[in-house]
């Protein structure tokens, strides 16, 4: 053994004494106060002063804990010693002297510091205790107890000595430990020395697995799973991915990768599987959906990538348990939304001062909180004995008589839910309206701490409504209930003045309204108003069909009825083509009547309906139809009369404004176009100038200077002659550009189409070589980024490279030093995709619309430094549709533009035709 092992064990042995010394002490110390309690009410015991003792015992352990701590002193461990035995000596004193057993702690007392401190300091503590024993025997009166010290002197003998002998033994041992130690090292230095070459040779090799170690030690200290896929089988798995699965590590070993997912994410991981063995960077997110053990899908989102694992090529991926994420994401926003839907209640409830409108806003937004299958609201009668049940939603009606407060009055105590297999409420078929309602769930309507009815839910299916229904209710309850108080209220001053206010605002209304779409609306609801009834249609003539225009109250199968009717079809047809107000008591006995299985299960009965006249011409009818028997005085026939001809002023006013504002607009905005195109030309023929007159300058500029030369070197007449080349090749392009874009106008563009299978790779690195010298000027980078696979489309070779070459040369002008263009090759079903995409200025949101518009610049300061008149992007727009595709673009100002050609890998079986801009 190593002499540092030793001294480490020495250092354990002692904190392990030092423990054993401390508790041995406080149990001790406890056996004592112990003892206390036991002879508290002894003739000789006195407890104050035994327990100042003890505290002042504990304050001195304390003061010692801290003062040992901070500096280690033998001094402080003979006075614990010494105060130990005197605490001792001092309990036994008050608590009976000799006849307490406390004093018997002198005994451990002295054993323990005699082993601990050998023979001398065993015999002094002995004679301390001794001394202690002598004096409790004499206040005691039991001359026998001197013979205890003797016994403690004898312990302290035995114990000192036998703590001599082991020290000397110990120290004997440890001797012999150091000359073993000394041979274990010389022979260690032997062992090491044959063992080096042979750890050489292992070095690399050791130093591999440990990196692969630290790495799988890495993996499972992660968070996430990972999984390690070889030949799409699982090579690695760590705690956390087998625990999403359900498995073990070890089980997962050699699982197919589909083995994994459901049958229906197979395709889309083995597509992914694919991108990332050709991928070393990690891929983009892909979420999908885990089997487990359970059968229970777990949701994980994954990043993946390839790299070398062992010597083989794999694929390491990373798992992240999203399911409580998307959960909770999902409850969050249910929650909002019903928040959402509670409030939207609130507000259109408050906005509708009418019982029936009420009524059908709480039917559609109450079905976003609550599924159910019939909704009912039960309204207590002004004399609160009587219930008056209105059902809504399709198949429901109404009770034909109110019903008795007693039989429902369940409903109004408190929320209630119920379900087939539970007791039934009673009538609680009649306040569904509907017998058939297998689960229920009512909510009291209070309003100003009074009720006024209950909300009623019913599902056709025994699905009990829980504990969040209701609660989710209540809120609409409250809201649904204050409306329909305010309703009721209103109700009886809305019919004493109703007359006279829709008279005053149909006159005012209609002859304000000048926009059809409002004006239709108002008339129907301004009818209902003035007739007192709820049920209004307005039909339009054009020629000899007639169309609803305009409708209030019907169901939406009754409106669509009505569409297509012809003029003398029916009381409708009949009441235009006589141009008479008709008026019919009972419809279902008049023989004009169509549609008569509808009005019959809908229930209406009296028709009344006016022609709208203007002139000798008859625009339409206005009509109102009642689902009771009613007869409509003469008086009523002749103010529906008079209400349809105003309305029909209003039309035909309406009409005519709307025909000429219809025309202004179409001049102002041809004038608008005339402008925009004379300024777009205006700057169209400034940039043709600015790039003629530039290479021309350029080109004179060197000719007079070699004909004014006297000698000029070959240097540089050669550098003048490739500056003139390169402004001819300038004006060449541009007065192809020009010639391409007259061409493409024309009709028979079309048919000049020469097309041919093209490689897409080869075809835009053809296109992009000329342009490579003007990229190196500029310090720009041209790269690609196209798939394994041939992308073949059929196309014009010259035009799809003027394509190419536009939208490389564009990217080109409009990127600094430095930056970066890549032309991208994809591949969509039955469609390619190029981009070309450049880290330049970008295009801000409000120009990328017209772009693609002749002779359009965005800046044309910018233009005039970088060359161009405006029709190379308009050129590849044309090319492209002449092609059958499109071309979009997607940029942020300041972080470049991404230019997009989507065409298809085999024209059409017609001819394309050029479409204009």
């Amino acid at each position: 053994m190593e002499s540092g092992a030793l001294k480490v064990l020495d250092v354990s042995l002692y904190r392990r004494g030092q423990l054993i010394t401390t508790l041995a002490r406080w149990i001790s110390f406890g056996l004592g106060l112990l003892s206390v309690v036991f002879l508290w009410n002894g003739p000789r015991t006195r407890p104050i002063p035994a327990l100042a003792v003890a505290a002042a015992y504990l304050a001195f352990n304390l003061v010692g804990y801290v003062v040992r701590h901070r500096r280690r002193r033998r001094g402080w461990k003979v006075a614990q010693d010494v105060a130990d035995a005197l605490v001792v000596g001092a309990g036994a004193a008050f608590t009976g002297g000799f006849e307490s057993p406390i004093w018997l702690l002198l005994y451990p007392h002295v054993v323990a510091v005699s082993v601990r401190g050998g023979l001398f300091y065993a015999m002094a503590m002995g004679v301390l205790d001794a001394v202690i024993v002598s004096v409790l025997a004499a206040i005691s009166d039991q001359p026998l107890g001197s013979l205890h010290a003797v016994a403690l002197l004898f312990c302290a003998f035995m114990g000192g000595t036998t703590s001599s002998y082991l020290h000397r033994v110990q120290q004997r041992l440890s001797g012999v430990n150091e000359e073993l130690s000394a041979a274990n090292r010389q022979l260690s230095e032997t062992i090491a020395a044959q063992e080096a070459s042979r750890r050489e040779q292992e070095h690399a090799m050791v130093r591999l697995k440990d990196s692969e170690a630290r790495y799988r030690k890495l993996l499972e200290a992660i968070q996430d799973g990972v999984l390690i896929f070889q030949d799409g089988r699982v090579s690695y798995a760590n705690r956390v991915a087998a625990a999403m699965i359900g498995e073990t590590p070890a089980s997962l070993l050699g699982t197919e990768l589909t083995d994994l997912v459901a049958p229906e994410e197979r395709r889309e991981l083995l597509e992914g599987y694919r991108r990332w063995e050709q991928s070393a960077a990690a891929s983009a997110t892909l979420e999908t959906r885990l089997r487990n053990r359970a059968g229970d899908p777990v949701l994980v989102s994954v990043r993946a990538g390839s790299a070398e694992v062992e010597g083989r090529r794999s694929v390491i991926a990373t798992l992240r348990d999203i399911t409580r994420e998307r959960r909770m994401e999902k409850e969050v926003k249910a929650h909002a939304e019903r928040l959402a839907a509670v409030n939207e209640i609130a507000n259109a409830v408050n906005l509708n001062l009418t019982i029936e409108d009420i009524f059908a806003v709480v039917a559609e937004e109450t079905r976003r909180l609550v599924p159910f299958d019939r909704l009912t609201i039960a309204l207590l009668s002004e004399d609160g004995r009587g219930v008056d049940v209105v059902a809504v939603g399709a198949g429901a009606g109404r009770p034909p008589a109110p019903l008795a407060r007693e039989g429902v009055e369940w409903a109004f105590r408190r929320p209630h839910a119920w379900c087939r297999g539970e007791d039934a409420p009673p009538s609680v078929g009649e306040l569904m309206a509907d017998v058939r309602m297998a689960a229920v769930a009512t909510v009291p309507l209070h309003s100003k701490d009074r009720l006024i009815g209950s909300l009623n839910l019913g599902r056709l299916q025994p699905t009990g409504f829980s504990a969040l229904d209701l609660a989710v209710l209540e809120p609409v309850a409250r809201h649904v209930a204050i409306a329909l108080d305010n309703a009721r209220l209103l109700d009886a001053v809305r019919r004493r003045g109703r007359e006279f206010e829709s008279l005053l605002e149909v006159g005012r209304g209609i002859v304000a309204r000048l926009e059809l779409k409002e004006l239709l609306p108002l008339v129907a609801r301004s009818v209902n108003r003035v007739m007192g009834t709820r049920h209004c249609l307005l039909l339009l003539r054009s020629a000899d069909d007639l169309v609803v225009a305009a409708q209030e109250g019907l169901e939406p199968e009754v409106a669509d009825a009505f569409q297509g009717m012809r003029v003398g079809e029916s009381l409708s047809g009949w009441v235009i083509q006589q141009g008479q107000p008709l008026a019919v008591t009972d419809m279902r006995a008049d023989p004009r009547l169509m549609f008569r299985d509808m009005v019959e299960r809908f229930g209406y009965r009296s028709f009344l309906g006016a022609p709208l006249r203007r002139g000798a011409d008859c625009l339409g009818t206005l009509e109102v139809v009642t689902k009771e028997v009613r007869r409509f005085e003469p008086e009523e026939q002749a103010l529906m009369v008079a209400f349809a001809d105003q309305a029909a002023v209003a039309i035909d006013n309406a009409r005519l404004f709307a025909e000429a504002r219809s025309n202004l607009a179409q001049m102002g905005e041809a004038n608008r176009r005339l402008e925009e195109a004379g300024r777009l030309r205006q700057q169209y023929l400034r940039n043709v100038s600015h790039e003629f007159r530039t290479p021309l300058t350029v080109i004179k500029g060197y000719l007079e200077f070699l004909r004014e030369a006297e000698r000029v070197s070959p240097e540089t007449q050669k550098e003048i002659l490739g500056v003139m080349a390169e402004s001819c090749e300038r004006v060449i392009e541009m007065v192809d550009t020009l010639i391409d874009v007259s061409r493409l106008e024309q009709e028979s563009a079309a048919r000049s189409l020469q097309m041919q299978t093209l490689d897409l790779r080869q075809l835009s690195e053809a296109s992009v070589e000329p342009l490579r010298v003007v990229a190196q000027k500029k310090g720009i980078d041209v790269g690609f980024d196209f798939p394994d696979e041939v992308l073949l489309v059929q196309g014009d070779r010259g035009l799809l490279h003027q394509v190419v070459r536009k939208l490389v040369d564009n990217a080109l002008k409009y990127s600094s030093s430095g930056g970066r263009i890549v032309v991208r090759g994809l591949a969509q079903g039955s469609h390619l995709a190029l981009e070309v995409e450049d880290s330049g200025i970008g295009i801000p949101p409000e120009h990328q619309a017209r772009i693609f518009e002749k002779f359009y610049v965005v800046d044309g300061a910018m233009t005039r430094r970088t060359g161009g008149a405006g029709v190379g992007l308009y050129l590849v727009r044309e090319i492209v549709r002449l092609h059958n595709g499109s071309v979009e673009v997607r940029s942020r100002p300041g972080q470049g533009s991404v230019f997009a050609v989507r065409l298809p890998r085999k024209p059409p079986a017609t001819p394309a035709t050029l479409a204009r801009a």
